[in-house]
């Protein structure tokens, strides 16, 4: 059976929206970044993106992450693991989900919906059961998605919130910002892009925009997407 993915591929600070193809095989997840693309099947089974066709990586994931602190991944069993010299070093910790889109930091959610992450020093150095020294963030989220200067969390009622003033050093940022809309996914990217997921499949994207009337007021508000 052929599926249809929606890619949203960051190359070099530049948000490109590709036009939906079809693809031989079924995938559960998908993450891009920086130029790479991975996924998994139902059945557990990784994959890249090179050229035109999809190779076959060793292991077995029930999620996988690809940003600039390196490619991770979440085993059936709530494991944890970090592609290190093109193999998977098991590392400490247990995760459901986890993101490494942010600035050189990975962050993510454990199955009581406790989120965590890692500073850059630590996340860039992680290559073995002892690593990396996780923080854990105030609140509960059931999905974590970091870009460079934020990190965007969903709730288990598909309630959106901002964590702001994260940083490379600094992983757990500040505080909680609320923002309106229910989605089931959002993603952050490589350039600091927004997007989201309604309930009926529908994509957003998180933009500003300007009131031109008097007096002129900026806010951020979801738009639907399209290529």
């Amino acid at each position: 059976m052929r599926v249809c993915i929606f890619l949203f591929l960051l190359f070099a600070g530049v948000s490109r929206a590709l036009i939906c193809n079809r693809e031989n095989g079924r995938i559960k997840q998908i993450d891009a970044s920086n130029g790479q693309v991975f996924a998994v099947d139902r059945l557990g089974n990784v994959f890249t993106r090179r050229g035109s066709f999809w190779a076959r990586v060793p292991g077995k994931l029930a999620h996988v992450t690809v940003g600039a602190a390196g490619v991770w991944g979440v085993g059936r069993d709530q494991t944890l693991y970090r592609m290190v010299a093109g193999s998977w070093a098991l590392l400490g910790g247990q995760l459901t989900q986890i993101d490494a889109g942010g600035d050189q930091i990975v962050a993510g959610v454990n199955r009581h919906s406790n989120i965590f992450c890692a500073d850059k020093q630590s996340a860039v150095r992680a290559a073995d059961y002892r690593s990396p020294a996780y923080r854990q963030i105030n609140g509960r989220m059931r999905y974590y998605s970091c870009g460079p200067q934020s990190c965007w969390g969903i709730t288990a009622q598909g309630l959106i919130y901002c964590r702001l003033n994260v940083h490379a050093n600094f992983c757990t940022g500040s505080r909680w910002l609320r923002v309106s809309g229910r989605f089931v996914v959002v993603e952050v990217g490589t350039d600091g892009s927004v997007y989201a997921v309604s309930r009926a499949g529908l994509v957003y994207r998180r933009m500003l925009q300007i009131q031109l009337t008097a007096p002129k007021v900026l806010s951020e508000v979801w738009l639907l997407f399209s290529s």
